[in-house]
């Protein structure tokens, strides 16, 4: 099952959530608003139900965009208003269950892009498509024979960006779905697009080390002419994992901690956590965070969720000062409660967070404060 990320908008908080298939219960996914304030439940809207068993239901997917709201679940990306009402599904996915837990479609005025992620099985090609957000119709479809291990995708002003895991990346136009380029390398993960760059993540594929010894570099790419700009080593990370990217500096999370890095040289500026012997062993109170883990940078500080080892796991959201990696706070959501790949939602009053239970926290309450924003419950 799938730790979804909650996200905020004006005032409602959206939550997809799923529940597997059982002997005596049918599973499903649904999609649940709330007021963002007090937790009550405005609205909740079934998206679908079935006796089949799925590894995902549904995918860490919300997008938001104005009224509209985009979510992925097993039978299709679905577009809902956002008052809850259904307007229609796509069906993207082949049979297979898809490989990566998050799969936002990238979503313009114009279109929405989306993939077959993976799900392909013997000789189906992974495919692209291009979909008219007013009717779930299809626009374009791009087939792209030999490709797989299709990721999230990431799009500029024209541009799909498609990476395929240690193959390279494909850039489609937006309108067409045509191929404009296609570079090769053993990407991990899902392109961030600042301005002129794609900053991304790449695994060493040295053939004298064992799949588990091979790291990973981040590398800024020119996305006009795809050179490269700088590469530097990071250590391990998972390609679910994403980067954010304010004020002139990269925040990422590898080897099991954060990092923040300076855009234009690659140049780590500091480090948080993430401190482990050669056994994976960590003192009581040393923040570990996942490998999976997209930080979210917001005001003065960097929220990343993860947890402590202590005689089991211990979840943690940690508040970390933007500019000198100090921790400022951490709040313990419990005994075994991680939120693995969920990004926290962070408002001017509230940080928002999912769980590995189908646990929903919202923190504040101000005991501690950064930036105005309260981080007690």
């Amino acid at each position: 099952m799938v730790n979804s990320s909650p996200v905020v908008e004006d005032g409602t908080l959206y939550h997809a959530y799923s529940q597997e298939a059982m002997s005596d219960e049918p599973g499903g996914a649904w999609v649940e608003a709330f007021d963002a304030a007090t937790g009550d439940s405005e609205w909740t809207t079934e998206l679908f139900r079935t006796d089949e068993s799925y590894y995902f239901y549904h995918s860490d997917s919300m997008v938001v965009d104005g009224d509209r709201l985009f979510v992925q679940t097993k039978p299709g990306l679905t577009m809902l208003t956002t008052d809850g009402e259904e307007q229609w599904t796509f069906e993207n996915l082949y049979e297979n269950q898809q490989t990566p837990d998050v799969v936002t479609p990238v979503v313009t005025d114009d279109i929405v892009v989306c993939g077959t992620y993976g799900s392909g099985i013997d000789e189906q090609n992974p495919i692209v498509y291009g979909v008219d957000p007013e009717t779930g119709a299809e626009r374009w479809r791009t087939t792209l024979p030999e490709w797989g291990g299709m990721w999230q995708l990431s799009a500029s002003e024209e541009v799909v960006y498609v990476p395929s895991v240690r193959r390279g990346l494909i850039g489609l136009d937006l309108a067409t779905g045509e191929e404009q380029w296609r570079w090769e390398g053993p990407i991990s993960g899902t392109p961030t697009v600042v301005d002129d760059l794609l900053v991304f993540a790449l695994r060493n594929e040295d053939e004298n080390q064992n799949e588990d010894e091979n790291e990973f570099t981040l590398a800024a790419m020119d996305r006009h002419d795809r050179s490269l700009r700088w590469q530097v080593p990071i250590g391990s990370r998972w390609a679910d994992a994403g980067l954010s990217v304010a004020d002139g500096r990269i925040y990422l999370e590898t080897n099991f901690g954060v990092e923040a890095r300076r855009l234009e040289t690659g140049e780590r500026v500091w480090r948080f956590g993430g401190d482990q012997d050669d056994y994976g062993k960590s003192s009581s109170d040393e923040p570990l965070v996942s490998l999976a883990a997209t930080p979210v940078v917001s005001g003065d500080a960097v929220y990343a969720p993860g947890y402590v080892q202590r005689e089991t796991t211990f979840g943690h959201l940690f508040v970390i000062d933007a500019d000198t990696g100090e921790e400022l706070d951490r709040i313990e959501m419990g005994r075994n409660e991680k939120a693995r790949a969920a990004t926290p939602a962070v408002t001017s009053d509230l940080v928002f967070l999912t769980a590995n239970h189908g646990t929903l926290y919202a923190f504040g309450e101000c005991e501690f404060s950064v930036a105005g924003r309260c981080l007690r419950s």
